[in-house]
């Protein structure tokens, strides 16, 4: 009975032990829920466990043992240890158990913080400062949930920034050819140690030359390196620096000798085209460049450059700006490699050409193109006048508009500078006074007013319009030096007028333009000999010598009435139709944009075809419209007896019934 006893207390003793259960503390603090049974990799009885999970965290060297303070350094390997008990004290194993950090001042290793229990029961990850200048304080947490039963434990940590510095900047190369590489690196300590487990991204720079790349990650020989290309370096040293967050840069210097010239390059002239200083406007002076550039096409700066004129533009007065003189300059190019000259028109057109010579190497050479001086001078041969509409439905309405266009060009057929005025002067109505040349899309010059209808209105309704502006009389260039030279034979041009009866004669009061006492008013006192382009002239104002004239042209715009007239409108009947002949109250045509309609009726089986003419063309003419007509195949068919009626409508709706005609 006693052994009886004895054996029961032993039972009861083990029962009491293994509901207890086991586990160790821990500088963290833990937090979970009480009950539960046995996780995975702990056993089981038959007995009551009353114990809870326990998770305890700590921080450890690479030996396992514990860390000072908590102290978490780069260049330093600590890990955290996560140690997970189930309720009876038996190690979890293969349970995943997530550390994270409050602050983000710490990194894991795996980054996610994320790792397994092992077969002791104890997750570890490594922990180190997010960055090398990282600082401060941070809360390490690790969590994990066994049967159910959240665990968390935590503990704080703290971080210092690295003391990163940088030593020993050396080239691989101290001398360099323009555009030669060499390898450059750097020595990168942490701490005072050499940076052999602590990566650190080191930049590097230079005066001039690139790096490629940029900025370097050290490696585990504590070096990081980069490559130095002298690239547009003009000679002399570059400087060559390297550095890192938290470290004070390091300097070292290479030698780069100087690029060498190879060519010379026209680069530009702006503007392309200058104008005659006689010109009344327009740009006299261009800006012309070249480019002294190596091998590569890179600009080599302080070269010596030599730039000269040639005959012919010195020939035509063509001048440097600055010196006003045609002697050739010598220039040093600038930091990009270019120099620069203003050149300067003469009275004369010329093709306008400049040479540049290295003055190092003189057979290194180049030649602007593309510029010239032109006369910019309008000439009568190349003066146009046009207008959008001839006949506007301006006699008995106000307000009416036409656009009027000249076209102009000087005696080469270029264009007129833009800014150049062109005057307009009308016998009636209102016109615009003037408007400048402008150069349009297609690089040709020009430019357009607007004429409206008002008083006065001439009693015709025909109202002239005379356009005029500066310019030359014509020559012919027998010498082909593209100037008036004596002896050569031109077309003198005297005085301009309005010709109001539109008969080529001046008749007073029509009005003439100019004032003869002005010097180079092209106004005098000789006889008007026939001009080519039959330009009327107010008699005996020619001044028998070539020069300046008043390039003119003159057009007529009518003044339509609204309805036409209604007698004597029919002719040429025949069988097949009839014309019509449409014109208004004054014997001018109607507005342009009216519309001629047709009916018929009588005749067996005919019809109208077509109005050949539906519409008032642009014109200064009455205009004549066919109302074809066509008979049917049958026999009997026929459109004699027919009878033709015509109206007329105006663009603004005025309706005039022309009457009928009977087809024979």
């Amino acid at each position: 009975m006693v052994r009886f006893i004895k054996m029961l207390g032993g039972v009861l003793l083990a029962a009491t032990l293994a509901a207890c259960g086991g586990g160790g503390g821990s500088p963290g603090t833990t937090t979970g829920g009480s009950g539960g049974s046995g996780g995975s990799g702990g056993s089981g009885g038959s007995g009551t466990t009353t114990g809870t999970p326990t998770l305890a965290l700590s921080l450890v060297d690479s030996s396992g043992a514990a860390v000072n303070g908590n102290a978490v350094t780069s260049g330093s390997t600590v890990f955290a240890k996560a140690a997970v008990k189930d309720a009876a004290g038996a190690a979890v194993v293969s349970k995943l158990v997530s550390f994270t950090s409050s602050g983000g001042v710490i990194a894991f290793q795996p980054a996610s913080g994320q790792v397994l229990t092992d077969a002791s029961g104890v997750a570890t990850v490594q922990v180190a400062p997010a960055s090398i200048n990282s600082a401060g304080a941070d809360s390490l947490t690790a969590s994990t949930t066994v049967n159910g039963t959240p665990l968390t434990a935590s503990l704080d940590v703290q971080t210092s920034a690295s003391n990163v510095s940088l030593s020993n900047l050396t080239p691989a190369q101290a001398t360099l050819t323009a555009y030669q590489n060499t390898t450059v690196s750097v020595d990168v300590a942490v701490n005072g140690a050499p940076a052999t487990s602590t990566p650190v991204t080191v930049a590097f720079t230079a005066s001039c030359g690139t790096f490629s790349p940029a900025t370097a990650v050290s490696t585990s020989s504590a070096k990081a390196s980069s490559t130095f290309q002298a690239a547009g370096c003009s000679g002399g040293n570059a400087t060559l620096t390297a550095s890192a967050p938290g470290a004070a840069p390091v300097q070292t210097a290479v030698a780069v000798q100087p690029a060498q010239a190879t060519n010379l390059l026209f680069q530009s002239a702006a503007p392309t085209t200058i104008y005659t200083s006689s010109a009344s406007s327009g740009v006299k002076q261009s800006t012309v460049k070249f480019k002294v550039v190596d091998a590569a096409g890179n600009p080599v700066p302080s070269s010596q450059v030599q730039v000269s004129l040639s005959p012919s533009a010195i020939a035509a007065g063509v001048v440097f700006a600055d010196t006003n003189s045609t002697a050739a300059q010598t220039i040093s190019t600038d930091v990009t490699g270019v120099v620069s000259v203003i050149v300067k028109s003469g009275a004369f057109p010329t093709p306008l050409s400049l040479t540049a010579v290295l003055v190092s190497n003189p057979a290194i050479t180049a030649a602007s193109s593309g510029l010239s001086v032109d006369s910019g001078r309008a000439v009568q041969n190349f003066f146009s006048l046009a207008a959008s509409v001839f006949n506007i439905e301006g006699w008995t309405y106000d307000g009416e508009i036409t656009t009027l266009t000249v076209r102009t060009a000087d005696r080469l057929g270029q264009p007129v500078p833009a800014g150049t005025p062109i005057s307009f002067i009308t016998e009636g109505g209102q016109v615009t006074a003037s408007c400048s040349v402008v150069i349009d899309a297609n690089g040709k010059s020009g430019c357009s007013v607007t004429l409206q209808s008002q008083a006065f209105r001439p009693s015709n309704g025909r109202v002239t319009v005379l356009a005029y502006m500066d310019g030359d009389e014509i020559f012919v260039d027998a010498n082909g030096n593209n100037r008036y030279d004596a002896g050569e034979t031109f077309y003198d041009m005297g005085q301009p007028f309005l010709d109001d009866n539109e008969d080529g004669i001046f008749t007073a009061p029509e009005q003439k333009v100019g004032d003869p006492s002005v010097p180079g008013s092209g106004i005098g006192t000789v006889a008007c000999a026939a001009h080519p382009n039959l330009i009327a002239n107010v008699p005996n104002t020619c001044d028998g010598t070539w020069g300046a004239t008043r390039v003119r042209g003159q057009g007529v715009i009518i003044f339509s009435g609204s309805f036409a007239q209604t007698t004597g409108v029919f002719s040429n009947t025949s069988g097949v139709g009839t014309t019509v002949f449409v014109r208004d109250v004054n014997n001018n045509p109607l507005p342009f944009g009216t519309s001629v309609s047709a009916t018929i009726s009588g005749g067996t089986n005919c019809t109208i075809v077509e109005v050949i003419g539906p519409t008032v063309p642009s014109t200064t003419l009455p205009s004549l419209h066919r109302v074809v007509t066509t008979r049917g195949s049958a026999p009997g068919d026929t459109c004699s007896g027919a009878t033709v009626t015509v109206k007329t409508t105006t663009p603004k709706g005025n309706v005039t019934a022309l009457g009928s005609v009977v087809l024979p």
